[in-house]
């Protein structure tokens, strides 16, 4: 049975890794004493909480801020600081890079150069994305990169990673640990994380972790791919893109230089580098732990969180007045008007919270599908990247071509392509189309919810004051009613309530599309808007995200002005003067932003 601790806003489910930077949890968020969703949060350990890592937690959502919309990174980021300061963000099924390579040598299960070249691809998309904003990692190691079990590779610890790389001075057991993907000279940012990038390469071809810096070209030229199950030695193109990252040769620019040699080396190879191929080498590895998370997150979301809440203590009744006269009587008028309500306010909490109970599972089971077919619009757009690089081959081959069988060929491979792309479009179609459909089930199951919000568990209700001792005889005293509630009733015609406010407005990162004529047919010509409805508590934080109107498909429009509204400042709501939680509603217009 999962064991549940309280940290922060959040509650600690189950741990997934830990490493020396410190652990991630499964952790989850709550709506009152009731499930809303689950996250990855990572606390650190003592040393680096030692080393000052709290008084910096703080930068880490600023540059969560800066990176919104951005893939390949967590979504929708947030930092506490405190004794025991962590970050979170939106939850991800699947597990860190070290932990696949400690399986992999442990299962014995031979990790193909293909998915070796997978995760690095995938780590070169988020290094360029770092590099376009003018940021660095500085720290990455196996323990930064997060691998769902779908098959997508993203960096896990980007926010704060500048705060780690900053406070390894102070933290030498870390600074041991990540010591093989740190390069031995001091460099700038982007040639450390080019380094570290070689030696996560190496690790993931060999098994091995990268030897110091005077053994790094003996080992190079004796690797072999043990990772493959191999004993021959480490493909020609595959050992020149080491020796130019690892070694003083002909260094890379820029990342994205780097990123264009390891797409000239997958398409000029034999590789095919799928998102698909590596969901199932995640599969094989972590079946059984696969399965336990899925069972153990929806147990997670039957689980009443009531007792984890602060609860204020209870005063006790005095049965007898100061002038001596019992009030048991009074007590046991109120106690059988209590028992009613209670009973029938419980019996509605128990059919509303159910039904909020099932909404959530279901708003679960669609998020999941969503991010598998958003994976699988990722993986199509890869392929596609490639077809439109091997046509192009295929046409400068067949244009200098020097036998007419040689041009026969490459024409028929080029028409063989081509026939692929055009599947490849037919399938993102049918992937898009899919997305709308999901993105608008779960729009309308989100209305639902708020339609029916979970109440509040019912309270005891407090009898009410006895009346004072009368003066008249006893039989009079005797014949007094029960007080009526008709001073709340009164109260409740001059309540005065405010809506909650926007007081610091965060505006979102606008997404680079790299086709637009892909954007839904109803939002292509005019302004591309995102309205979302925000439920703010009475401390004024942002606590949930509802999409009402949003931008189908896999832009980056929806996660974008999520971030934005959740980085955003707020006043609460009130009532009679006194903060309470509501609803605000909030709209980006990214149309105007361009």
């Amino acid at each position: 049975m999962t064991s549940y601790t309280r940290l922060g806003s959040y509650m600690l489910s189950s741990e997934l890794t830990a490493d020396p930077i410190g652990r991630i949890h499964r952790g989850l968020s709550l709506a009152g004493s009731a499930f809303e969703k689950h996250n990855l949060l990572r606390t650190f350990s003592d040393e680096l909480v030692e080393a000052g890592i709290g008084a910096r937690i703080a930068e880490a959502q600023k540059v969560a801020g800066i990176l919104a919309g951005g893939r390949g990174f967590g979504v929708n980021y947030h930092a506490e600081a405190g004794r025991t300061p962590h970050v979170v963000c939106d939850y991800v099924a699947g597990r860190s890079l070290a932990q696949v390579l400690k399986k992999t040598r442990e299962e014995q299960i031979p990790l193909g150069v293909d998915h070796s070249l997978s995760v690095i691809q995938g780590l070169a998309m988020s290094l360029m994305s770092l590099a376009a904003k003018d940021l660095h990692h500085g720290a990455l190691s196996p323990h930064s990169i997060w691998v769902s079990f779908e098959g997508a590779t993203q960096i896990i610890d980007a926010p704060y990673a500048g705060i780690l790389a900053g406070l390894l001075p102070k933290a030498k057991g870390l600074e041991k640990e990540l010591a093989p993907y740190r390069a031995p000279l001091a460099k700038g940012p982007l040639a450390q994380d080019l380094y570290a990038l070689g030696a996560v390469l190496y690790e993931l071809l060999t098994l091995e972790k990268l030897p110091a810096a005077e053994a790094i070209p003996a080992a190079l030229s004796r690797a072999t791919l043990k990772a493959a199950m191999e004993d021959g030695p480490l493909p020609a193109e595959i050992a020149g893109l080491l020796n130019r990252l690892l070694l003083d040769t002909t260094a890379f620019g820029s990342m994205g230089d780097f990123n264009k040699e390891l797409e000239r080396v997958l398409y000029d190879g034999d590789y095919s580098p799928t998102t698909f191929n590596m969901a199932f080498y995640m599969h094989t590895l972590f079946r059984e732990e696969s399965d336990q998370d899925a069972q153990a997150m929806k147990a997670d979301q039957s689980v009443d969180y009531a007792p984890f809440l602060p609860s204020e203590g209870a005063s006790r009744s005095v049965l007898v007045g100061a002038d001596g006269q019992s009030r048991v009587k009074y007590f046991v008028y109120a106690g059988a008007a209590a028992v009613a309500l209670i009973g029938f306010a419980g019996y509605k909490y128990r059919e509303l919270r159910s039904e909020n109970n099932a909404i959530q599972v279901k708003l679960a089971e669609l998020q999941q599908l969503k991010a598998a077919n958003e994976n699988k619009l990722m993986d199509i757009a890869k392929q596609e990247e490639s077809q439109k690089a091997l046509q192009d081959q295929l046409a400068k081959k067949a244009a200098e071509a020097k036998t007419a069988e040689e041009r026969a060929k490459a024409k028929k491979d080029l028409e063989e392509s081509k026939a692929k792309a055009l599947e490849l479009a037919r399938q993102k179609d049918e992937a898009l189309k899919k997305q709308q459909e999901l993105t608008n089930r779960g729009n309308s199951i989100a209305m639902a919810a708020q339609k029916t919000p979970p109440p509040p568990p019912p309270q005891p209700a407090t009898p009410p004051p006895a009346p004072a001792p009368a003066k008249q005889e006893a039989p009079v005293a005797v014949a007094t009613p029960v007080p009526q509630p008709a001073a709340p009733a009164a109260s409740q015609q001059d309540t005065v309530e405010t809506a909650a406010t926007l007081v610091r407005r965060v505006s979102p990162t606008v997404p680079r599309l790299a086709n637009k004529a892909f954007l839904p047919a109803n939002v292509r010509d005019s302004d591309i808007k995102v309205i979302l409805k925000i439920f703010v508590d009475a401390q004024g934080r942002p606590v949930k995200v509802v999409i009402v109107q949003g931008v189908a498909g896999p832009f980056g429009y929806n996660d974008a002005a999520q971030t934005a509204a959740l980085a955003s400042g707020y006043a609460p709501a009130t009532r009679n003067g006194k903060p309470t939680t509501g609803w605000m509603t909030l709209e980006y217009n990214f149309g105007k932003a361009r």
